[in-house]
């Protein structure tokens, strides 16, 4: 499981040696090396500084120590709380969410108001951020998952035998580090990027988003798009150190506490909804009418 490499980052910072760390973990020095040598790949990471004396932490490696730590635990939970219901045999919704938009939108905007909708018996299935694993999510309602949450469009539905209702609107907005010469404006104009290299989501993941992609190369002149495979704090953390600017929806913008969220001059709206199925049980149906009289208006 991905927290084995977790455990073992956490075992040789704690003991200061990959030596020490493969006693506990009754593995060899050579495979706590590859665990480690892994985890700073896939992460791009530098985590320890070999010294003579062992394994010291990086300063970077000291910030990923300490939310490792909680990641751990944070799976952990969730491993416990998927065997309670499991092992409950109770009905619960499951509800297929995508992590590029989707999640922040949702819980910010539609479970917040409504005790109901909050009291609902559900749990949430993360699915990846590709096309693929937007078709993959899709194709599982009805038998995996009750209902999907992301982009709504009508045309994705239809391709996929499924139902789509719209819930909520959110705007495009620029997420703009502190630093950046734009971070004091109250609203971004084509001007004001003019010269910029700015991060967005690579087209591709469904007509409506290439749309919204093609529009802004078309009214925003001059800046340089570079598209990227996902929304991640990897994508934000290399942004914000190379003082760039991301295109996102308002509330996906707000989740990077190291950036602004400014508006844009000129107005996208994404539509955000539920994919449900035609064959749908009365108890999701009354949990998709609750959130849509719950779901703030834009």
């Amino acid at each position: 499981m991905y927290d084995e490499y977790l455990k073992t980052f956490i075992c040789v910072a704690e003991c200061g040696s990959f030596t020490k760390a493969a006693e506990l973990l009754y593995l060899s020095p050579n495979a706590v090396k590859k665990r480690i040598g892994s985890l700073e790949e896939s992460t791009g990471i530098s985590l320890f500084e070999r010294t003579l004396k062992g394994e010291k932490l990086t300063s970077a490696g000291k910030s990923f120590y300490s939310d490792a730590k909680n990641m751990v635990q944070s799976y952990n939970n969730a491993v416990e709380r998927a065997k309670r219901i499991q092992e409950s045999g109770e009905d619960f919704i499951k509800i297929g969410i995508m992590d590029t938009f989707a999640d922040e939108f949702m819980t910010a905007k539609w479970f917040q108001p409504s005790d109901k909708v909050k009291r609902a018996k559900a749990s949430m299935v993360f699915f990846g951020s590709s096309s693929d694993n937007l078709g993959k999510m899709l194709n599982s309602i009805g038998t995996d998952i009750d209902l999907a949450v992301d982009i709504c469009e009508e045309k994705l539905a239809k391709k996929f035998g499924v139902t789509a209702v719209k819930i909520s609107e959110a705007k495009i907005c620029c997420a703009v580090p502190y630093n950046h010469r734009l971070s004091k404006k109250e609203e971004i104009t084509p001007a004001d990027l003019c010269g910029e290299k700015v991060a967005i989501l690579k087209s591709g993941r469904n007509e409506l988003w290439d749309n919204i992609i093609r529009d802004i190369r078309k009214d925003f002149f001059g800046i340089e798009i570079f598209e990227i495979d996902k929304y991640s704090i990897k994508t934000f953390n290399r942004c914000e150190n190379e003082n760039r600017i991301v295109f996102m929806t308002e509330h996906g913008g707000k989740s990077y506490p190291f950036c602004k969220c400014v508006p844009l001059s000129k107005t996208y709206l994404v539509p955000f909804g539920i994919y449900i199925s035609d064959e749908s049980n009365e108890k999701t149906l009354s949990f998709i009418e609750e959130i849509k009289k719950s779901a703030p208006k834009d």
